[in-house]
């Protein structure tokens, strides 16, 4: 339970200072510790809108929202997340943490070298 909330507050640490976490932190974090890949994946989106909310609140009071370039990338998103929700439920839990692996492997160095 300790392991769980400290990661909480990790992954919201590092969200809040970069605009990363919520799934590419927890669900890692999660199957690392033994969840399984679904409900880890089901938990990071739940707990994905929650923080995106009090964001946007707190952007929203700032008058810092671009509306346009949340349309922009904001609608492909929402039918992105539609298409690998779909997918998720019909791939093997192994071969999901195989492609999150893989993901994250792409991931990192490209952040890193583009930062």
């Amino acid at each position: 339970m300790t392991l769980l909330i400290g990661g909480g507050l990790a992954v919201a640490v590092v969200g809040g200072m970069f605009g990363v976490g919520g799934p590419l932190l927890t669900v890692p974090l999660l199957v690392a510790i033994g969840t399984p890949m679904l409900s880890a994946l089901a938990a990071a989106q739940v707990q994905s809108v929650v923080i995106s909310s009090v964001g946007t609140l707190g952007y929203l009071s700032q008058g810092s929202i671009d509306w346009t370039l949340v349309a922009l990338v904001g609608i492909p998103e929402l039918c992105g997340v539609l298409i690998g929700w779909k997918i998720a439920r019909t791939v093997p839990p192994h071969h999901l943490k195989r492609a999150m692996i893989a993901a994250l492997l792409v991931l990192v160095p490209f952040a890193a070298l583009h930062s």
